[in-house]
Parts: C-alpha cells; sequence; structure tokens
C-alpha cells in the first residue's frame, strides 16, 4: 500500500469487505507477525482487519532521513493509510510503541477514532533505562547494520518481552530476525529509539480524550513498566484497566485466547 507521500507499507487485510474496520499497530523491532494469533479471531467475528508493517519495520520502507520516527511522523503515516484505505471512522488497536501512535491518533483526530484498545502501551509506563543510551548507538553504514542483529540476540529478547506464561517458538524467533536482514530496518529502528517519544504521557493530554480506551498490561512487563498505568487511566473519562497474571510485554502472543475474548468484548461493547 503507497502512503501520500511516497511510502510503502506492507499491509494485511483479513475479514469480510464490509465489516467495521480495524486497524492494528505493533511496537518497535516487531512486524504485523504480532498479531497472528489476533486477526483470524477479529477476522471471524466479522471486522475487517488492516495489519500494516509499521514504517522502518518488516517488509515496509526503512526511510532514512531526520525525524522519519518521530511520534508525530508516525502518526502521520497512520492517518496517510487511513486516508488510503477510506476509513473514516476505525478502531484501532495498538501494541507497546503502536499503542503510543494510536492514542496521538486519537489526540490529532478524535472524532476519526471510535475505540481504542492498548497493550503495554509506551506512554503509560516507565521504559528501561539502557533506551538512554540510544543516543550514542553508531549508526554503521552498508551492510554492516546487519551484523549488530544476530539471531541469538533476537532469542534473548524473546526471553525477555515474555512474561511467565506461554512460550515463543523457533519459528518466532526467525520471523523477528528476518527483517534485520536489511540493513535500512536496523538502522531505522536504531533512528526510531533517538526520535521516538518514549516518556509517559502528560496527564493534561490525557484528560482531553473522550474515546473509550482498554488498557491491558502484563503484570510482568519489564519492557513498559506500568509504574504510571492506574494513575493516567484514572484520569481517562471512558478509560479501563485490565491486567494479566504473569503476563509480560506480548499478551496477544502468550495468552491469545484470553486477549481475543477481551478486545471482542470491549470492541463489540460487552
Amino acid at each position: 500500500m503507497q502512503l501520500a507521500d511516497g511510502l510503502t507499507q506492507r499491509l494485511l487485510v483479513a475479514g469480510p469487505v464490509d465489516g467495521p474496520p480495524l486497524l492494528l499497530l505493533h511496537g518497535w523491532a516487531v512486524s504485523a507477525y504480532l498479531w497472528r494469533a489476533t486477526i483470524p479471531a477479529l477476522a471471524a467475528a466479522g471486522f475487517r482487519v488492516y495489519v500494516p508493517d509499521l514504517p522502518g519495520h518488516g517488509l515496509s520502507d526503512a526511510p532514512q532521513e531526520k525525524g522519519s520516527y518521530s511520534v508525530d511522523a508516525f502518526t502521520e503515516r497512520a492517518l496517510m493509510l487511513c486516508d488510503a484505505l477510506a476509513l473514516d471512522s476505525v478502531q484501532v488497536i495498538g501494541q507497546s510503541m503502536g499503542g503510543r501512535i494510536a492514542m496521538e491518533m486519537v489526540f490529532r483526530a478524535p472524532t476519526r477514532i471510535s475505540r481504542v484498545a492498548l497493550f503495554g502501551p509506551v506512554g503509560f509506563g516507565d521504559i528501561p533505562p539502557g533506551q538512554t543510551f540510544a543516543p550514542f548507538l553508531p549508526s554503521l553504514p552498508g551492510a554492516l547494520a546487519s551484523l549488530l542483529v544476530t539471531r541469538q540476540m533476537v532469542d534473548i529478547v524473546q526471553r525477555r518481552v515474555w512474561g511467565k506464561i506461554g512460550w515463543f517458538t523457533e519459528r518466532d524467533v526467525d520471523e523477528y530476525w528476518a527483517p534485520s536482514q536489511f540493513p535500512d530496518v536496523v538502522r531505522a529502528q536504531l533512528q526510531m529509539l533517538r526520535e521516538f517519544e518514549w516518556a509517559p504521557i502528560a496527564d493534561d493530554r490525557i484528560r482531553t480524550v473522550k474515546t473509550p480506551t482498554l488498557i491491558v498490561f502484563g503484570t510482568q512487563d519489564r519492557t513498559v513498566r506500568p509504574v504510571h498505568a492506574e494513575r493516567l487511566v484514572s484520569v481517562l473519562p471512558q478509560g479501563r484497566l485490565e491486567w494479566i497474571e504473569g503476563g509480560g510485554h506480548v499478551v496477544m502472543e502468550e495468552v491469545p485466547e484470553l486477549v481475543n475474548r477481551m478486545l471482542l468484548g470491549f470492541l463489540t461493547g460487552v
């Protein structure tokens, strides 16, 4: 799918053509593969599901220009994608960094986003201190960037983001490691660490959101530590916070059936 600014995004589509539209946004350094257990359940329930690889991820374009991976840039392109799909009203589901983008879509286009469900969202918790070293990470030229990311490193990251329920497979490691063979993708993801807004969202901004909002955290999330979640959700006019006991940062992979039930209940107003 080509956006108005010329960027091309890989887009997965499922569900009936006339179904209520859903946009699913994954987090940093993964891809649409994150939603592999979510897409069939939502499509079977009658929703029209759109799942992109975000810019700089998976098989989407990975621009290198400065500012390409700010919250503003991601949000503008998410709204461009909605324009390209002729979605005047859409429900958005976001995970981690994708959750922060979903919230910014609500801030910018509140009448366009009818509901939003966020899993381990950036903006509602603290990011580990290692992220603060991002400005000092090297940006390697040519194919050298891909050498930074080994399969073993991806395996280690998977072990960290999962909680105490469920476990990933060898295929999962391969799927998340594969895009790192494109050097521009690796450089883009390092650039995101420098440019994206990882801090908690200000209470005053949260109070302005009238959109029904579901926030879900795993109690073992070590990636976006949910230390601000209860306070921030409490000031959301139509916010609801749910906890998944023992869940980590990727609960849609860890306990897909539970997450699918949560989502369908929220999206249908049950």
